[in-house]
């Protein structure tokens, strides 16, 4: 009985015209009667030969495309889908409202555009690309398609939206800890795949308790915010920048050297000397920032000396042989590597990184972190306003 609804009503949604539903609830995509939204670009001439035409069984679309809340799950199970029903080259997903953008395959010549909503509420838009034309029954198939996928889609892009909330410092608008630890571990699973360095920016104000105490609290969250300005302005879209608390910042700099991130810290120290603020009172408050700098190289096992200390421990309380040791814990480690994903998910590394072994080519964050605010606590010691490397 139970199949037997499922599919009645996979039946009623993959109806032809342009407002299908879903559960009872109105999904508007586009459609030749709403052309507003959909934007073709295409040859005249059709093609001389069509591929076969392929189906896409609407229960295991369904059971698929509901299987994850994962916005990036999601659209990659709704490009392969597409993909089995009209042959797809590239696609592109883009949501302003929450700066999410997503691609996968290649650009190709005709292109056809649908902004998504569900319910007045805006989703995004889906843009597909081949190198042939769409035709008016492909896009009939897409759009019966997408009318199954607007639950699913929309319920993973509330979940990815709540996320990305509880990920913002409320009062700079900048990352706070839980985001770190999340775009931070994925990123460093991508410096794996790409084999590309990762830096990280650990920094804090000269003397800001001195600005609380002297021209209080709301002067103070006043230059917290200007600072989380100087920041935006001086970092690329794809670097992430923290606020991890009081007046201490970081910002994570994938795909960037030592060399490079050093480069970064400084225009930041530079800009934020240049500040010239006026406190409550009318007196001008100059502020200025310290930062420690750690790089990272893909492959580089900073977790080294750590892991070498621990097997010293261990062979000594067991009285195994000290080399025995140090080959057991690279067997280890070299099985926990062909054991992971490739690229490794921050799911994997998570799970690995709480079983305490840790992979050969390993990154950590929390010891790239330490590295760093052991540079900015340099700084500090050799006089405030400068910036510091750890090598």
């Amino acid at each position: 009985m139970h199949t037997d609804l499922l599919q009645t009503l996979a039946q009623l949604l993959l109806n032809k015209n342009g407002n299908q539903h879903f559960w009872g609830t109105a999904v508007n995509m586009t459609s030749h009667a709403d052309m507003p939204s959909l934007t073709l670009v295409s040859s005249v001439e059709s093609p001389l030969r069509q591929p076969a035409e392929s189906s896409v069984e609407p229960i295991a679309f369904l059971q698929a495309i509901s299987a994850s809340l994962e916005l990036e799950r999601v659209l990659n199970t709704l490009s392969r889908f597409l993909y089995d029903l009209v042959a797809h080259s590239g696609w592109e997903y883009h949501h302003p409202e929450s700066g999410v953008a997503r691609a996968g395959g290649k650009p190709d010549r005709h292109r056809l555009e649908y902004a998504l909503t569900l319910n007045a509420q805006t989703m995004g838009t889906l843009t597909l690309m081949r190198g042939r034309r769409f035709s008016d029954h492909d896009q009939q198939r897409i759009e019966s398609l997408l009318g199954l996928a607007g639950s699913a889609l929309s319920n993973a892009l509330q979940l990815h939206l709540t996320n990305q909330q509880l990920e913002r410092d409320p009062l700079t608008g900048l990352g706070n800890r839980r985001a770190l630890a999340a775009q931070g571990t994925q990123w460093l699973a991508d410096s794996f795949r790409y084999q590309q360095p990762v830096s990280l920016l650990v920094m804090d104000l000269d003397r800001f308790k001195l600005v609380n105490d002297n021209f209080g609290h709301p002067f103070g969250d006043h230059l917290l915010r200007t600072i989380a300005e100087v920041l935006r302005s001086l970092t690329r879209t794809a670097d992430l920048c923290v606020r991890l608390g009081g007046d201490e910042f970081v910002v994570l700099l994938p795909r960037t050297d030592l060399a490079e991130a050093t480069e970064c810290a400084e225009r930041i120290r530079r800009r934020v000397n240049q500040l010239a603020l006026t406190a409550p009172s009318g007196e001008a408050v100059q502020p200025s920032i310290s930062i420690g700098v750690a790089s990272c190289r893909a492959g580089m096992a900073i977790r080294q000396e750590q892991m070498l200390s621990e097997i010293n421990d261990e062979a000594a309380q067991t009285h195994t042989d000290l080399n025995d040791a140090r080959g057991n814990a690279r067997q280890m480690r070299q099985i926990v590597a062909t054991l992971l994903p490739h690229p490794p998910t921050a799911e994997a590394l998570t799970a690995v990184a709480q079983t305490g072994i840790i992979p050969h080519y390993g990154i950590d964050l929390d010891l790239l972190y330490q590295r760093a605010d052991t540079a900015l606590y340099a700084a500090k010691h050799a006089g405030t306003n400068q910036v510091m490397q750890a090598h």
